[in-house]
């Protein structure tokens, strides 16, 4: 086989080995992006924003945080608007069972709203509130 011919045969496996690359990227490409059915119909996260609480906790110390619900659907959006009061007295009692100490910790502050998660979905009579989310977190006084 001459020069020529073997230079012809390499760019040809080249090229083939870069069409063969660009396919397969394509089909992985697609087998990744593709959704399921089910995740397609999945509706996205509702919040709830509730704005700033204040609630005193053992020893005489306040808490004051920005209180944020991820609801179970847009249909029960309006019931923690009607029902406002219930559902702050409900966080506010929440956060009162803390201790000091249990708010200056990661964990202690996940309980808190795993405890107002609970006292929410006990009050519906539903497992309405699947997140509770705070930011601005203060505890002060005593």
């Amino acid at each position: 086989m001459s020069a020529k011919m073997r230079g012809i045969a390499n760019v040809i496996m080249v090229v083939a080995l870069a069409i063969l690359i660009f396919i397969l990227g394509t089909i992985a490409g697609f087998l990744i992006l593709k959704q399921t059915p089910e995740q397609a119909a999945a509706a996205p996260p509702v919040y709830v924003n509730l704005g700033p609480v204040i609630a005193q906790v053992g020893g005489g110390r306040f808490i004051r945080t920005e209180v944020q619900l991820e609801i179970a659907g847009p249909e029960y959006a309006g019931l923690f608007e009607t029902y406002r009061p219930q559902v702050m007295d409900r966080v506010v009692n929440g956060l009162g069972q803390m201790s000091e100490q249990d708010l200056y910790s990661i964990e202690g502050k996940r309980k808190a709203q795993e405890v107002i998660a609970a006292h929410l979905n006990h009050y519906f009579e539903k497992p309405l509130v699947e997140e509770v989310y705070f930011s601005s977190f203060m505890v002060s006084g005593g």
